[in-house]
């Protein structure tokens, strides 16, 4: 790989060798790149135009590399075995709730630019309704959010002044590279699961064999994570989310 990209920068007049050490770092850190964002856009045009390059060297470390130009987005996703990690219960019921969300979105036509517009209040009516739990409390719900808001699922907007919990979010079209077709099917099956499992036991214990392709832990807190969706890291931090390990992926 090391002599491809001598190759490519020998013919490059535009980008150096830590251009693209830099964007597979940031690609690592995020795991989805976006046009639209300021702190990936240069990545991402580099990483648009080295398709084949970057596809190499992925694939080279167990990583399908994911290229959509019509939503203007690019990521990777782990494969194999990798693609299946533990959640928490509350965190597949609401990956999945977002899945649903989308797609009832995209059937009313209600979706732009490939991205569907919800609040939190709307989701945790959802979440509530499809699953028959009780919501999760504020800071729990804003711990959730921050994971998926930091693998580009969502991204979280300013409350208006008057309704300072609802938050507006924004679904990605990334959701439907994370969360498998049969979501529903899915869905059910976990509110049979902890219907039957004790409620102490289900509420700490980790979903089996993920419902969702691979999600990070959400042990960063919020202000790591807008600082990620804002500036790009150095390629010296770790990668994976917000700065975690290569096992440590969402999809």
């Amino acid at each position: 790989m090391l002599g491809d990209l001598q190759k490519i920068i020998a013919r490059s007049d535009q980008y150096q060798e830590e251009d693209f050490v830099h964007a597979a770092n940031l690609l690592l850190v995020n795991q989805f790149l976006y046009a639209e964002r300021s702190g990936h856009r240069d990545s991402y045009f580099l990483v648009a135009s080295h398709v084949d390059y970057f596809t190499n060297l992925f694939a080279a470390l167990g990583w399908s590399f994911v290229y959509q130009p019509d939503e203007a987005f690019l990521g990777i996703l782990p494969q194999g075995d990798e693609r299946f990690m533990r959640l928490k219960l509350d965190e597949s019921f609401f990956l999945l709730c977002l899945r649903q969300q989308y797609e009832e979105k995209l059937e009313a036509f209600e979706v732009e630019g490939g991205r569907a517009y919800i609040t939190s209040n709307d989701l945790l009516t959802v979440y509530e309704n499809l699953t028959g739990k009780d919501i999760p409390n504020e800071t729990r719900l804003k711990e959730i959010l921050a994971l998926f808001s930091r693998h580009g699922v969502i991204e979280r907007g300013k409350p208006h002044e008057t309704d300072p919990k609802n938050i507006p979010l924004t679904i990605n079209p990334t959701i439907r590279q994370v969360v498998v077709e049969d979501f529903i099917g899915q869905l059910e099956a976990l509110c049979e699961d902890a219907e039957q499992a004790p409620a102490a036991e289900s509420a700490e214990q980790p979903a089996e064999e993920a419902v969702t392709e691979d999600t990070a832990t959400a042990e960063a807190s919020d202000a790591q994570e807008q600082a990620a969706e804002d500036a790009s890291p150095t390629p010296a931090e770790d990668a994976v989310t917000e700065e975690a390990t290569p096992e440590e992926p969402v999809q």
